[in-house]
């Protein structure tokens, strides 16, 4: 009931977050996304899902800093969080779909390390849809269920927050 309930609120979060106009308020509802859906991974013993989702805690917080002094993140460091996330998958690593649960971080790195909430939207949105096959196999289905939602909220905010940045130039 408790996983449920945590996906609900991640949902919510999740709804709001790509329809954010800047990144610092994307990376709030982010960290307190990965934050509930890894909770909700430990309850249902995904330990790599869960795993992952503290490492993008951490990457969020470190990423929002930087995005606070209007700086870019480092590639070295983008280079740090990948290797982060491989070991930790590669620590908690046991049933053949945890391979998911490796190839939805880097999506990840990938997607926070943006500037633009655009670039953002579009390696979410992919990251989102690793994440359902992971939460199929991995029988998760409140965050199967946020996931679901997720994808299609974003691929909505691409429709009305990028073709309206693509019409206004």
């Amino acid at each position: 009931m408790v996983s449920y309930i945590l996906s609900i609120i991640a949902t919510v979060l999740g709804l709001l977050e790509p329809f954010g106009k800047n990144m610092r308020i994307i990376l709030l509802f982010n960290f307190t996304g990965n934050f509930l859906v890894g909770v909700n991974y430990f309850l249902t013993q995904s330990l790599s899902g869960a795993g992952i989702c503290a490492v993008a805690c951490v990457q969020v917080i470190i990423n929002y800093f930087f995005d606070s002094k209007n700086k870019k993140v480092p590639k070295w460091l983008i280079g740090v969080y990948a290797l982060a996330f491989l070991m930790v998958n590669l620590g908690t690593f046991s049933v053949w779909y945890d391979i998911f649960a490796l190839l939805a971080p880097m999506l990840f790195v990938l997607c926070v390390a943006q500037s633009d909430a655009k670039y953002y939207r579009i390696f979410y949105a992919s990251n989102a849809i690793v994440w359902i096959f992971y939460d199929i196999f991995a029988k998760s289905y409140g965050n199967l269920l946020t996931h679901v939602i997720l994808f299609l909220a974003t691929s909505a905010a691409m429709m009305v927050r990028d073709r309206k940045q693509n019409t206004e130039k």
